[in-house]
This record gives C-alpha cells, structure tokens and sequence, in this order.
C-alpha cells in the first residue's frame, strides 16, 4: 500500500533540491518581511514602531522562522518552499481520502507544486504559502466537518493575508447553503475569535497606525501592473489552472464549494484594485483539490480514455516547468548580495539609504542603521509625500551615507542609468556621491544593476 505514495514523495523531494540548489538573496518583498522580524526581536511594536501594511499574522510566523534559521537570510528564502511542500502533501492526502485514487491525487499534487505560478513565487518569503497552509488546513478540517478548526484555519489564513478573504467567504456561503446553521455558527464564531485574538492587542495599543498602515495604505494606493497584464500572465503560463477555474464555475452544481472559489476569486480580482500576479496564489491550491472533480467528468461523463487526460495534464505540468526552469528560475537572484554586504562594512558608513527591495536585507545583515530611519522607502510614500526625496537625499550627501539604488545597464543601446528610482534626487545623488559597485542582477523590468553610492 506504501509503494503507492512513493512518487509524490520522491517529486516532493526533487522540487525541495531544485529550491535549495538555487538558494540566495533576491530583489524581494522577502527582505522586507526579515527586516520586519529583526525588529520584532529588537521589541517593537508592529504599526506603532514601524509601518506594516497588512494584517498581524505573518509577522510572528516571520519571527519564528527568523529564530529556525539562526538570523541567516539565505535560508529564511527557503522556508517558502517547505510551506508549498506541507501545502501539497496536504493537497495529495485529501484527494486521496476523497478519491482513494493514488494516481488522481498524485496529479493533483503535482498540478500544485510544478504549477509555474508556484515555481516562480515561491522563490520568495511573501506569507502568501503560509496563507495557503493555513485556507488548506480550513478545508481539510471543513471535509473532516470539524467546523470551529476550519474556521479557526480560515481565519489564520485571512489574518496572515487580507486578500484571502474570497477563500473566506466561499466557506461562509457554502455552510449557510448547506442549511445547517449550527455548523455555520461554530465556523463564524472560530473566525472572529481567532481574529480578535491576533489584532486586539494592536487594536489597544496602537489603533490609529493600525488604521492607517492596513486600511488607508493598501486601499488606496495606485494599482501597480494592468489587471489584463496580470490576467494574461496567469492564463498564459498556467492555462491548466485556468481551465479548471472555468470548469469550476460551470460545475456549479455537482461541487458547489468549488465553484464559489472560483466565483468569489474573480469577484476580487476585478473589484480589488492593486492585484499583482502573486496574490493569485490564494485560489491555485483550491483548484488543484478540485482536480479530481474536473478528472470525473471527463472520464465518466465524457468517457475520455484516462490516460488522455492525465497525458494532456502532464504535458501542461512539463510546460510549465520548463518556462521556470529556462527562463525564470533566476529573476531577481542577487549574485554578489554577500559582495554588497562586504563592501558596506569595508566602508562603515553611518546610514544605509535606499530601494526597498534590497536595503532592508542590507541593513540587518550589516547593522548599519537607516536614514532617517527610513527602512522601508515604498515609492508610494514619496508620490503621497509621506516621505520627501529632497529632504533625504540631502540629507544623505550630508551625513556618513551609503546610497543603494536600481540601475539600468545596456552598453549595446549606449544605456547607462545608474539611479532609476523616484525616491532621490538624482542630480544631487550623481554630483555629490562616488559609485562604489555596480552588481548585476537579472530583473522583470529594465532595471539590471544594483549601484552603491559613496556620499562621503
């Protein structure tokens, strides 16, 4: 019975080699988030210390990988991939007690973890699998009809990520069709326990910046990439996905659950306004579960040979994969991060200022303290002049200042862009300041170098 199992661990296995094979420091959110758990291991108070712009969950599961991994960044990258791997194998046993299908439930599995929306985000420690972990979980407890844990799990989930919350409305709707309103209760009453255990404490002690940091940051700020972007992206790498996605919507009533995923996930996708192609994550490990249900109906009701089906599917995975493995797999990987790092204590300058994808990293990884103490320089705060460029960059060539900026490098176009970043002044930066490096670094845009200014 055992042997049955074998594959799906050894895949499990081969997907955690690739991760940890290509481990290293990116241009990154990730660095946002161990910066943000060095200052909850210095005493701070989240949104009342510094600026947060999400709910308080991930944070301390943040710090508590941040303890695991002994304080090193490299491996704090990879705590990502272990949540997929929990997240698959979870995915695996609950379509195998669906199904009793090893098969169905392997390709469930695999659907997930090869899937190239998971292969590339989770080259990142974003919260979005923790997230994940924690709706899964939800559902599996929610099959099993253990209502108050599935809404504890759903609720984890919400509070680790805000926009899982169509993940949290499709099992509200669900249990209030299902018409038995004691389940329904037990579910809501878990929730917003669990809710009001984890935000109470900053709801008390820091309720103004709690406000402003989830609410007026994150509803308001400018939508960053075109939804069609993001929508054609998702379609286009992941078709597989998408067409369980609209398989879902149309079984309605053969899995209902299913279905409302699918529904309420698009429902957000339009009325919410930022969406970036991460944030697609909440839906995927749903409609991997779901696979066994889009399986049926092609083989039972359309009576597809089974093995059609499961070769179409395999070839969808490998395409998927392969999009990763030749062309993606090192976006955003920092190369000479270590470099960087060694040359910022060669010089031991007082202040670290600069892009948010990187400087966080740097300034808990040398200890030198931020500008300003600015450790989070999102654009967004310079357009709505919560933070003012002049007065930092000023301040910069005025004190003992590193600078760490996004350049653009092409010799061929005659190219040479050594701050590309609204939050300077560039002229300033440029007359007053000595370029120490210029790393390399291959990113999604035009940016391909990172440039450390000497403004002493």
């Amino acid at each position: 019975m055992r042997s049955k199992h074998l594959p799906i661990i050894f895949l499990l296995l081969l997907f955690f080699v690739a991760k940890i094979t290509n481990l290293g420091v990116r241009l990154s959110d990730t660095n946002i988030y161990f910066d943000v758990a060095y200052q909850i291991f210095q005493g701070k108070l989240i949104y009342r210390d510094f600026f947060y712009a999400n709910f308080p969950f991930f944070p301390y599961i943040s710090s508590l990988y941040y303890f695991l991994v002994g304080k090193n960044i490299e491996f704090f990258y990879i705590t990502s991939a272990l949540e997929v791997i929990a997240v698959s194998s979870l995915i695996y046993y609950i379509a195998y007690d669906k199904t009793k299908n090893a098969l169905v439930s392997f390709f469930s599995s695999i659907i997930y973890i090869f899937s190239f929306i998971v292969l590339s985000t989770s080259d990142h420690q974003t919260g979005v699998f923790t997230a994940s972990l924690f709706a899964v979980l939800g559902y599996l407890f929610l099959h099993k009809k253990n209502f108050f844990l599935s809404g504890l799990f759903v609720s984890l989930s919400f509070f680790t990520k805000a926009y899982f919350i169509p993940i949290a409305i499709s099992f509200f709707i669900y249990l209030l069709l299902q018409k038995n309103y004691k389940h329904t209760v037990r579910f809501v009453i878990a929730f917003i326990a669990t809710g009001l255990v984890i935000t109470l404490p900053f709801l008390f002690f820091a309720q103004k910046e709690f406000i402003d940091d989830i609410f007026q940051f994150s509803l308001t700020r400018p939508a960053g990439i075109l939804k069609s972007d993001v929508a054609w992206f998702f379609i286009s790498k992941d078709f597989l996905l998408f067409v369980i996605l609209a398989f879902n919507i149309f079984n309605f009533r053969k899995n209902s659950f299913f279905a409302l995923i699918s529904v309420f996930s698009i429902i957000l996708f339009f009325l919410f306004q930022d969406v970036y192609y991460l944030y697609l994550n909440f839906i995927v490990p749903f409609l991997c579960l779901s696979f066994y249900e889009f399986y049926i109906f092609w083989t039972e009701k359309l009576k597809f040979q089974k093995m059609i089906i499961l070769s179409v599917v395999t070839v969808f995975v490998i395409i998927g994969a392969y999009n990763y493995f030749s062309s993606y797999r090192d976006l955003q990987k920092i190369n000479g991060f270590r470099k960087i790092v060694q040359i910022i204590n060669n010089e031991r300058p007082n202040y670290l200022y600069g892009v948010n994808d990187i400087t966080p990293a740097l300034l808990n990884t040398t200890k030198v303290l931020p500008l300003e103490n600015v450790r989070d320089a999102h654009e967004y705060f310079f357009s709505k002049k919560i933070l003012d460029k002049e007065f930092l960059t000023n301040k910069a060539v005025n004190s003992k200042t590193i600078i760490i900026s996004h350049g653009a490098f092409y010799p061929y176009l005659n190219i040479n862009e050594q701050i590309v970043d609204g939050i300077f002044n560039k002229q300033l930066v440029l007359k007053s300041c000595r370029l120490l490096d210029s790393i390399p670094v291959k990113s999604e845009g035009i940016v391909n170098r990172i440039n450390l200014f000497k403004c002493f």
